[in-house]
């Protein structure tokens, strides 16, 4: 066989290489393998990072050791639940809570007793937060910050109050949320006023008055106190109005009146006849590390028995924000506000209105210190603060001595600063009708009256403080309490709720894009309650994706007037407002 013959029939096939575009499904492959690794290698330690931020900003309770205060026990008719010696009572829309003994003891029995109006308000606290977060991405952002702000915060706290949370926490597991323990989130409770700060809106307003009663050299009259606070948790919900009476082991027992979750103080009075109350203020200080100004506010009731001694421990406080105190001393028949930044340092730590025959305060501080601090004045002019003060100054002007009864007329007016009528629900009135606990003091008597609700217009139920806080006459006294506003048996109020509900209904319209049947409702709860800001804002939305420009901004002026402190849902209106002077 020739070699042509030979090559032709024994030629092998030649071997073919991989095709290119083969090649490169393999280097896709192996780069998808790489980088997957990768990915799963930057996974894996941003979870081990994140567990270790969870855990560096964990606040952990102090070691504890809980007394076993055995099983609650319900009396027959259902309004009394008692635990080894503590007790909780409700009497038509009040709670009342008697604790006593060390921290541990008062932490475990609040834990147990208040359990069901805490998880409510919870609850209610919950969605709050879901509706200011809605989406997943804005909500872990917003906990992220709050751990950082908040890490090792508890650390200021004296050990009786972080073994009096502790106990608490350990007595109430269902305060855990999420990736919070249940001390964590209880103790964010002792802050919330704090926590309010950090956001656009003013979720906390109140303002307090005091009348020491001296009308001249050889007349005296009773010291009195008003008293209004407000928790913003939505028209339809207001916090279980709770009156605490506390007997601490070596403190001077004292009365708090605030809501479930709560061991500091807002409002309250101790047994040597010493009131506080404490409002919230906005300045340009950087936070602190130091005391929350709720809990400050209770250590001086469980140690101040004078206005002297009370003003020193506010003065030399360590705290995380600027607030401000309210306080009285009965015996004395003095009372002084104590305006306190969260700078240590004396010239913006301000005692105003001690020997004034009336002292008052609202939201924003009122001394020179203050007046160019561009957030004190953000809120007196944006808030309902400035327009409450001016009222304020207008009722009490000359004012020498009042009554109780006198008192009350004050907390329930609902005139604008002019004294113009303004309306139900007016958010620059002294009533709002949102008030989530209201208060008469006579520091003379030594008296407490709470309103039961709603806000202020409801009936006050007198408590005998002697009798209360372990110092007992020889003769009880003969208390009466002060009836309820006519306004809440009215015709008007009526409509108010009514028009309450028409604006629930519009804004489920609003949001569904049914804007006929928005109109309508936000129209017919106008015509009820016309001094309602949120329906104004409705309408404006309605008539703006209607095309009815000119309508759309003369509803968001009006609901700008008519709602302060909404500081973020403002700037959302002027901005529509500057879009449509454009159209």
């Amino acid at each position: 066989m020739g070699d042509a013959e030979y090559n032709g029939a024994r030629r092998p096939m030649p071997r073919l290489s991989s095709s290119p575009a083969h090649g490169t499904d393999h280097a896709v492959l192996g780069l998808l393998r790489v980088l997957a690794a990768i990915g799963g290698t930057i996974a894996v330690v941003a979870l081990l990072l994140y567990a270790g931020y969870l855990g560096y900003t964990d606040l952990d309770p102090p070691p504890v050791d809980p007394p076993d205060l055995g099983t609650p026990e319900v009396e027959a008719v259902g309004r009394r639940i008692s635990v080894a010696g503590a007790r909780l009572e409700r009497d038509g829309r009040l709670w009342t809570l008697d604790l006593q003994g060390s921290p541990t003891a008062m932490g475990a029995a609040r834990g147990l007793l208040s359990a069901r109006p805490f998880i409510d308000l919870h609850r209610r606290v919950l969605d709050q937060i879901a509706a200011r977060y809605p989406s997943a991405s804005e909500a872990w952002g917003a906990s992220v910050l709050l751990r950082w702000r908040y890490r090792g915060a508890d650390a200021a706290l004296p050990d009786a109050m972080r073994e009096e949370l502790a106990a608490f926490a350990a007595a109430l597991p269902e305060a855990r949320t999420g990736q919070y323990g249940p001390y964590h989130v209880l103790f964010l409770y002792q802050v919330f006023p704090d926590l309010a700060k950090r956001v656009d809106d003013v979720f906390f307003e109140g303002f307090a008055f005091a009348v020491p009663g001296r009308a001249g050299a050889h007349e005296r009259g009773n010291f009195l106190v008003g008293r209004t606070f407000d928790v913003d948790l939505g028209h339809d919900f207001e916090p279980e109005r709770l009156v605490t009476f506390h007997h601490p082991d070596g403190k001077y027992p004292f009365a708090s009146v605030g809501w479930p979750g709560l061991i500091g103080v807002v409002t309250g009075v101790n047994a040597r006849g010493i009131f506080v109350a404490l409002d919230n203020v906005r300045t340009d200080d950087p936070p602190e590390d130091g005391l929350p100004l709720s809990l400050l506010a209770r250590q001086v009731l469980e140690e101040a028995d004078t206005l002297d001694r009370a003003i020193e421990m506010l003065e030399a406080a360590k705290v995380r924000t600027a607030g401000a105190f309210l306080v009285a001393d009965g015996a004395a028949g003095r009372a002084a506000v104590v305006e306190l930044s969260a700078r240590p340092n004396e010239e913006r730590r301000v005692v105003r209105g001690d020997g004034d025959p009336v002292v008052f305060m609202t939201n924003h501080f009122a001394s020179d210190v203050f007046s160019g601090d561009p957030f004190n004045d953000r809120i007196r002019r944006d808030t309902a603060s400035g327009a409450r003060w001016q009222r304020l100054e207008t009722l009490l002007s000359g004012t020498r001595r009042i009554t109780a009864e006198r008192a009350l007329a004050i907390l329930r007016d609902r005139k604008g600063p002019d004294g113009s009528d303004a309306g139900l629900g007016n958010r620059n009135a002294l009533e709002t009708l949102h008030g989530s606990h209201a208060v008469v003091v006579d520091l003379s008597s030594m008296v407490l009256w709470v309103g039961e609700g709603p806000s202020a217009i409801g009936p006050f139920r007198a408590f005998d403080l002697r009798k209360h806080l372990g110092r007992p006459q020889r003769l009880p006294q003969t208390l009466a309490d002060l009836p309820a506003d006519p306004l809440l048996y009215s015709a008007a109020y009526a409509d108010y709720q009514q028009a309450l509900a028409e604006l629930d209904f519009a804004r489920r319209m609003l949001a569904e894009g049914r804007l006929v049947r928005a109109r309508t409702a936000a129209a017919v709860g106008l015509a009820l309650a016309p001094e309602v800001g949120e329906l104004y804002r409705v309408m404006g939305e309605v008539e703006r994706r209607l095309g009815h420009f000119a309508e759309a901004r003369r509803h968001f002026e009006q609901y700008l007037e008519l709602s302060p402190g909404r500081l973020r849902d403002h700037e959302r209106v002027r901005s529509l407002l500057a879009e449509l002077a454009r159209e």
